[in-house]
């Protein structure tokens, strides 16, 4: 059972970037135009010169209150030539102190330089995005999945790391990053949070029933913990080192069985504590708000087809969120799952193999074109699917694999037998988890806070990683910055950005009209 609360306050918190700025308007309350913006035909303002920071400042001609306008983005900042410095090495996987060394800004001005790059970039996708909810859009086939972050401890006294999961979404036609939602938030209070739970006795009630339901307490947390040595891991990731893809599918049907809460993904463990500043969001409502999220972006999109890593928790987030468009037809989700670990040998072989049954089957089709006759090999793979786990879910291989995807095998989750075979070798055919991984990778290899941790046996299975953050809230703001870089500034093989190719933007954006950025008055949906 979730808490629907829990989910609604981590949505609003995620989407919070996506309200409208404020229209400038008379500030008293009292005054009749206190809602009415200063732009707005008849209303009774005038100029009434600028502030000591060049600001301009209006005067209500009613009340006779003065206000000040939008100031620039950096109006108090020196040497704001640097901010592009910052952004850049930013996303290029520099380490901090070095940023601080190459641009001469001491480690507090650093830090709030970042806080400035973030604001700004929020301001602009906030902008952007939105304009998608008004927006009638053709079928999205969507790759959803998670990515594990390490934060290092902050004590010598507790060694433990803290580890935080972030779910991203990915157009696959396009490449377009909607959101990568990290289960952290930095505005509430840990202690607070404990004291006024304790005050009204939530604390003794189930999870989902509670005030607080979306984070977790320490008291939970060292409840939930599962001990496991470094031996104990070492042997588990070596046993499904040794399986095949198949093997694979089984054993994480088996872990989700076991689970209390078969939704739940949150695993606690020895080795890892909450974070001290901030809260850590429980798995499964982050997963369902970020679903929410993404199905409200993009709802007047024709279809949504969304190919999500296999997870339970995943699943019964679209259920939820997108119920009546998949009884309608107009939604649908794949789980999609690939071997990872592979080398680079056995990638090329099985792309291989590949080439060669395909050419194997334009011979013995010859008046077949190239598409029917990969639905002609992908349905005869239909023909041999498989049923795995609890709810005897049928898995279809892919017959085709590519180097990035060398060994893969796609269940569809919403079949409700209305489609046709050709229609259904199609869709099994386009489901990738290939753009977000994509992502993925790109975000550890341009960011030195997300770079992935070692573990070494000396050191009791705990991680540290010179390069990593000390606060989950500037790793937050370091992903959310790459997710603007990299949706509207950096260009693809075909010299156009994610955004333009989903027609938020006519061009790469420059790095100043982000940090430089500053809202107009807020437009009704189109």
């Amino acid at each position: 059972m979730q808490s629907n609360l829990a989910v609604v306050e981590e949505l609003m918190r995620i989407g919070a970037y996506l309200n409208p700025v404020p229209q400038l308007c008379c500030p008293e309350e009292t005054c009749a135009q206190h809602s009415i913006p200063v732009d707005t035909e008849g209303a009774r303002y005038k100029k009434s010169g600028k502030s000591a920071a060049g600001t301009p400042r209006h005067q209500c001609l009613l009340c006779k209150s003065t206000f000040s306008g939008q100031a620039k983005s950096s109006s108090r900042q020196r040497f704001t030539h640097k901010n592009r410095d910052v952004f850049l090495l930013l996303v290029n996987k520099s380490p901090l102190k070095r940023i601080a060394a190459v641009t001469g800004l001491n480690m507090v001005t650093l830090y709030r330089r970042i806080s400035f790059i973030h604001k700004q970039c929020l301001l602009f996708a906030g902008e952007r995005e939105s304009r998608l909810m008004g927006r009638d859009l053709p079928t999205r086939y969507l790759a959803t999945d998670r990515q594990m972050f390490v934060v290092n401890w902050a004590s010598r006294k507790d060694r433990r790391n803290v580890q935080l999961l972030a779910i991203a979404t990915a157009d696959v036609e396009t490449g377009y990053v909607f959101g990568m939602h990290l289960n952290f938030d930095g505005k509430l209070n840990q202690d607070a949070v404990a004291l006024d739970m304790q005050r009204y006795g939530d604390d003794h009630l189930p999870q989902s029933f509670r005030r607080y339901a979306r984070i977790w307490l320490p008291q939970d947390y060292e409840k939930e913990r599962r001990i496991r040595t470094p031996k104990d891991r070492a042997a588990a990731e070596a046993k499904a080192a040794e399986h095949a893809l198949e093997a694979e599918i089984r054993r994480i049907y088996a872990d989700a069985i076991e689970r209390d809460d078969v939704e739940s993904s949150d695993q606690a463990a020895s080795e890892r504590q909450l974070p001290r500043l901030g809260v850590q969001v429980h798995e499964q409502v982050s997963m369902n708000a970020h679903i929410q999220f993404i199905s409200r972006l993009l709802h007047r999109a024709e279809k949504l087809r969304f190919f999500v890593d296999q997870e339970s928790g995943l699943r019964a987030a679209i259920m939820a969120a997108l119920g009546p468009r998949i009884k309608a037809r107009t939604a649908d989700a794949w789980y999609v799952q690939v071997l990872k670990g592979t080398t680079v040998d056995e990638k090329r072989k099985a792309t291989k193999s590949a080439v060669e049954r395909f050419a194997a089957a334009q011979l013995a089709n010859p008046t077949l074109s190239e598409e029917k006759v990969e639905m002609r090999l992908m349905q005869e793979q239909m023909a041999l699917a498989k049923e795995f786990g609890h709810w005897r879910d049928r898995w279809v291989e892919h017959p085709l694999p590519i180097m990035t995807e060398p060994a893969k095998r796609m269940c569809w989750l919403t079949d409700l037998g209305d489609y046709d075979e050709d229609h259904v070798a199609k869709l099994y055919l386009k489901a990738t988890l290939h753009p977000v991984d994509r992502y993925f990778m790109q975000i550890r290899r341009r960011l030195s806070l997300a770079e992935r941790p070692i573990s070494s046996a000396g050191n009791a299975g705990r991680i540290w990683n010179g390069y990593a953050a000390y606060q989950p809230d500037n790793l937050a703001s370091v992903l959310e910055i790459f997710r603007v870089y990299f949706n509207f500034c950096e260009s693809g093989a075909d010299k156009k950005t994610p955004a333009m190719r989903l027609g938020l933007a006519k061009g790469p954006v420059a790095l100043e009209d982000i940090l430089y950025f500053i809202p107009g008055p807020s437009k009704a949906p189109e």
